[in-house]
């Protein structure tokens, strides 16, 4: 595929510049930079909470709540589904 990007002059000697001395193209060089940084997994946002269902008589989680781990765990894939778009 090919696309049009608008990027900093200087940005752009500085790139070309670090491609010719790697021995690679400038746009292997973007590519494996934006594979790079797409394989980092984002921090949480802040401020974000996760609500669990506390039981009003025992004050704990209501027993047929999944383990914290668990809904954490399915908390954070339903973020990182978000994140990159996924049906």
């Amino acid at each position: 595929m090919q696309t049009t990007l608008r990027i900093d002059d200087a940005f752009y000697r500085k790139a070309k510049a670090k491609a010719v001395s790697l021995g690679i193209s400038l746009t292997q060089l973007f590519e494996e930079a934006l594979r790079a940084k797409l394989r980092e997994r984002q921090p949480p946002r802040p401020g974000k909470r996760v609500r669990l269902p506390v039981s009003s008589a025992t004050g704990g989680l209501i027993s047929s709540t999944k383990g914290l781990e668990e809904l954490v765990q399915a908390t954070d894939l339903a973020d990182d589904l978000r994140t990159v778009g996924h049906r």
